[in-house]
């Protein structure tokens, strides 16, 4: 290989690297939400089977941001499992990795080979799938998402996940599941006995969309666990469903009822609200039996209201998701689907671990007064 060659390969090879880099940071900002920000960049020396290459390492403000990727040592060989590790991470086929690698070191290797480096076995995924749930989580997000999945033909299907909120402030995607078609409150139910098998205990709350049946299912699984139905799905749906200058007005009441100070509040302005707009939005009639579901929030202490009303961290979580398999377009097979969840969601509760959530010292409070509002139920 000449020297000029060689450079340009080393040049390529540089310029793909400070791009995962930067759009590693992008995402923990966008997860982080505000609560901190970029702060320049310092410098890294790795090597590699090129020789040394010089990189900016992006930094935040809160000096949690970490690269996967990249091990937290001064000096560190980057060999060529590790790149196509990294690139399977950041959602690049195995086809396109193979291309890569042939423009970086002259050389063809196949896409079972790189297949081969980046395999995690089916054991280590069914084995994190089925831990055992040894802490308590009193709160549930649930949602689901699409992927386009090869079977006989491509074609859409749900993955299911479940976040779970443990007393100590701290997140944890405690499953992801792809049993085949769209979403079902009767697979839901599924999943829901699954997690009880594996250990899960202590739920007072799930926090979900309004899917047909999903409340039913809830109940008898889970019979003395409050359902809040998610204001951010709430107010879509209705978007979709009335006029653009209608729905100026009613964003700005539905903004004031979840600034209630008390449920009782909350349900008598919600109630008005239904009757008031029912007169010319028929559809809007069958929000009433579904009042308490939308209010139980109202119960959290103001500071931590924001955190119980919607499912916004996995419709965040799933927009990452999509993200990174825009890249890749579809999957191939279940496996390579399973693979790819498996290492997403995994690192997610890396992130998820590092940190508990602010006032988490105000989430007991919450808890017994849905500890309460169950007994009297």
């Amino acid at each position: 290989m000449s020297d000029l060659i060689f450079t340009q390969f080393k040049e390529f090879f540089k310029k793909m690297l400070q791009e995962m880099l930067l759009e590693e940071r992008e995402r923990y900002l966008k997860e982080a939400r505000g609560q901190t920000r970029a702060n320049g960049y310092y410098k890294r020396t790795p090597k590699s089977f090129l020789g040394e290459i010089e990189l900016q390492i992006p930094r935040t403000r809160d000096s949690q941001f970490k690269v996967k990727w990249l091990p937290q040592r001064k000096r560190v060989m980057f060999f060529l499992e590790d790149i196509v590790e990294a690139m399977f991470i950041a959602g690049v086929s195995t086809r396109k990795t193979a291309g890569v690698i042939k423009n970086l070191i002259g050389t063809n290797i196949s896409a079972q080979y790189v297949s081969r480096i980046s395999e995690i076995s089916e054991e280590v995924i069914e084995k994190w799938k089925n831990r055992r749930l040894t802490k308590t989580y009193p709160v549930l997000y649930i949602d689901a998402t699409y992927i386009s999945l090869k079977r006989d033909s491509v074609a859409k299907e749900a993955v299911y996940a479940v976040l779970g909120l443990s007393e100590d402030g701290k997140r944890e995607i405690l499953g992801y599941f792809l049993p085949g078609g769209n979403e079902k409150a009767s697979l839901w139910q599924e999943i829901f006995r699954d997690l009880k098998e594996r250990g899960l205990k202590g739920v007072k709350l799930i926090i979900s969309d309004d899917l047909t049946g999903l409340s039913e299912a809830i109940k008898e699984e889970f019979p003395e666990t409050m359902h809040q139905l998610c204001w951010f799905h709430l107010k879509r749906n209705i978007k979709n469903r009335v006029r653009k200058h209608h729905f100026e007005k009613i964003k700005e009441e539905l903004d004031e009822i979840m600034k209630c100070e008390s449920r009782e509040e909350g349900e008598t302005k919600l109630l008005a609200f239904i009757e008031k707009w029912k007169k010319i939005y028929r559809f809007l009639k069958n929000i009433e039996a579904k009042v308490d579901n939308y209010t139980f929030f109202l119960l959290a202490p103001h500071e931590i209201r924001s955190y119980f009303r919607t499912t916004n961290w996995m419709e965040r979580c799933f927009k990452e998701l999509k993200d990174y398999i825009r890249i890749r377009g579809f999957f191939q097979n279940e496996q390579s689907a399973e693979k790819f969840l498996y290492i997403f969601f995994t690192d997610k509760n890396e992130k998820y671990q590092s940190r508990s959530l602010r006032y988490s010292s105000s989430f007991n409070r919450f808890f017994s007064s849905l500890s309460r509002k169950a007994s009297h139920a």
